[in-house]
């Protein structure tokens, strides 16, 4: 059966501060490489807001927040590559990071100021509406996890210039079988592109049939580098009950 390749993790420079590759070229990339699309999460956060000068509208916020995708959607469609929206937030109780899918730009910004609650009440607010994943989870010996504000977590996060304990995001995802398990590469500047991903039955073309896909668990993890991790998840989807 044909699959499809996608990088749920992804940012870009016209965004991210921590950015380093203009999106037209992460798009470029990943083209190169073979994938069908990726899903651009550009950090979405309290320090993010006080960089930018937009006179505390939200909607300005927005327009801003989205140049990186708009920049890869325009280039993902010129190369015939599916680029989704998606966000990476932080609030302001710690550094921890969450992967954001389901949402569109109606959404962002009918929500104004969403990542200036904590992780907790964000979930409940919204956690019948998007998919939450956290991102990382013990990246750098990070020790606080909010377990029941998540949908799923990275167990394979393959940014190469941190620790990120993917071992240890494993045995938090066994604890919690009702986890969902995904892989990205978290892609910032040269050299982190396609090193994980996730591999689809079928392309999507949004951010709400990706959400879909992956809470359907039709999906394999994929990577070149941490062939181990990708190996151990499926080992579990076996040992899983059929539904």
């Amino acid at each position: 059966m044909k699959e499809y390749l996608y990088d749920p993790h992804t940012h870009t420079a016209e965004t991210s501060k921590c950015g380093h590759l203009p999106a037209a070229e992460v798009v470029d990339r990943y083209a190169g490489h073979g994938f069908s699309g990726l899903v651009v999460t550009d950090h979405l956060h309290p320090e993010y807001l006080s960089r930018i000068d937009t006179d505390h509208n939200w909607d300005h916020v927005i327009d801003h927040y989205l140049a990186g995708y708009r920049a890869s959607k325009a280039r993902g469609d010129e190369l015939g590559l599916d680029v989704i929206l998606g966000a990476e937030l932080r609030f302001p109780e710690n550094d921890n990071d969450y992967l954001v899918y389901g949402i569109d730009e109606a959404w962002l910004r009918a929500n104004p100021y969403l990542c200036c609650m904590s992780a907790r009440e964000f979930y409940r607010k919204f956690h019948d509406q998007v998919l939450i994943v956290h991102a990382h989870p013990y990246r750098d010996g990070n020790t606080t996890v909010f377990e029941d504000a998540v949908h799923g977590t990275e167990i394979l996060n393959a940014h190469p210039r941190h620790e990120n304990h993917n071992d240890r995001a494993l045995e938090l995802a066994k604890r919690h079988p009702e986890y969902l398990r995904l892989a990205g590469s978290d892609t910032h500047e040269d050299g982190d592109e396609c090193r994980a991903g996730v591999l689809l039955p079928e392309r999507v073309r949004d951010s709400f049939a990706y959400r879909r896909m992956i809470e359907g668990r039709c999906f394999r993890l994929w990577s070149p580098v941490f062939p181990e991790l990708a190996a151990a998840d499926e080992a579990l989807r076996r040992a899983e009950p059929a539904e």
